[in-house]
């Protein structure tokens, strides 16, 4: 296995419809996950899900007037495979001034690529034994 680490980026005034989805392009298991806020929520706390497919792989809560957090990561659920949505989900963004500009770097652990082995053959074009 190897690590990689996986973005997802939210721009501008967050709301609690704002939401990023990217596909995963190789299968892996998420082993961390931060959030950056440019902008920090004011009066209450921003919070977000992090998804794969339909589970919750992991919680996110940026207190008021700060700008990051590290996820809450439910181990269960941090697994995927090629092809899987996952999903950083706003559902709180501050009370009074809502955050803004949501960056999140997820870890990965990459799962090792099947390989199908290559048979090299002899060139009997100039008679050599086979």
């Amino acid at each position: 296995m190897s690590s990689s680490v996986l973005t997802l980026q939210i721009p501008g005034t967050l709301a609690t419809s704002s939401e990023v989805k990217v596909v995963a392009p190789v299968s892996g298991k998420i082993t961390g996950a931060y959030v950056a806020v440019t902008t920090a929520p004011v009066g209450s706390a921003l919070t977000a899900n992090l998804l794969v497919g339909a589970n919750t792989a992991g919680a996110f809560s940026v207190a008021a007037a700060a700008t990051t957090d590290e996820a809450t990561l439910t181990a269960a659920n941090c697994s995927f495979s090629k092809g899987d949505v996952i999903t950083l989900d706003v559902t709180a963004v501050g009370s009074s001034t809502a955050g803004a500009n949501a960056v999140a770097s997820l870890e990965i652990e990459v799962e090792a690529e099947e390989t199908t082995p290559i048979a090299i053959e002899p060139d009997n074009r100039f008679g050599q034994p086979a």
